[in-house]
């Protein structure tokens, strides 16, 4: 069993490595709290994605158990300190996740609300089975929403769709939240773990210093003014494009640019 799996609870989040392709895949493991975000869970999600990093892993992937991704932070759970660290767990695994040098594949395979949702929109990507079901409801119970998503849900959907979304706090499909913009792909509900496993395999197959910088871009771009992104794109491409394993892919590619 590869190291990164010692920094997971055997009892809630279950970490599987493909140690030919360089991808590990993360699934939360409650199932009779529909993947409810305890304090232990998230602890052992933070140092399995530590671990990724440190260990040159090229994907990941995070699923749930049974018929949930994720139902949010679990509001069961006792607290002694007004909900401190609870927050301070949910700003930072929103941090980790949106910060990651490796792309994170959210694999949404039912309930994603609330804190779910959250950790699914910091991820770079979100693949949706077609009953995957997407709410943010904070609203409702008396509460604000948290991990970064006032910053990421305007920009992945707009100002107004985010809006009618939070204000309303009631749940949507994913076809829906699909044609928002917070879904990348939906796919029937069978086909996840085969869709998610298939795109990890092609991101891990580009070079990881391309990956991890054009990420970093990506974020930057979020809210960057248009002359600094143009600025530190030019950084990005000297820094690359000299990269010892450039020019061998740049040769493939003039030689047959469908390669894959």
């Amino acid at each position: 069993m590869p190291e990164i799996a010692r920094a997971a609870s055997d009892e809630e989040l279950v970490i599987t490595a493909d140690d030919d392709h360089g991808i590990v895949t993360m699934r939360l493991n409650r199932p009779q709290r529909l993947n409810a975000l305890s304090e232990s869970l998230v602890g052992a999600l933070e140092e399995a994605l530590a671990g990724a990093v440190a260990e040159r892993r090229r994907a990941v992937i995070l699923t749930g158990t049974g018929r949930a991704f994720s139902a949010g932070f679990d509001l069961r759970e006792e607290r002694d300190d007004d909900g401190v660290r609870q927050i301070d767990a949910q700003q930072r695994l929103g941090e980790t996740l949106a910060t990651m040098p490796v792309p994170v594949i959210a694999a949404v395979n039912g309930l994603a609300i609330g804190g779910g949702c959250e950790i699914a929109l910091a991820c770079d990507v979100v693949l949706s089975a077609s009953d995957a079901v997407f709410g943010l409801p904070e609203v409702r119970v008396g509460t604000a929403m948290g991990g970064g998503t006032s910053f990421l849900l305007a920009r992945a959907v707009g100002r107004l769709r985010a809006s009618y979304f939070v204000l309303l706090g009631e749940p949507i499909g994913a076809v829906e939240a699909h044609s928002f913009g917070m879904v990348s792909e939906v796919v029937d509900g069978a086909e996840l773990p085969s869709a998610a496993f298939s795109l990890a395999t092609k991101f891990a197959s580009r070079p990881p210093y391309a990956i991890a910088a054009v990420k970093a871009a990506m974020r930057r771009g979020l809210d960057q003014p248009f002359a600094e992104a143009l600025r530190a794109e030019r950084e990005e491409i000297h820094a690359t494009q000299f990269h010892p394993e450039s020019a061998a892919l740049i040769d493939r590619f003039r030689a047959d640019s469908t390669y894959d």
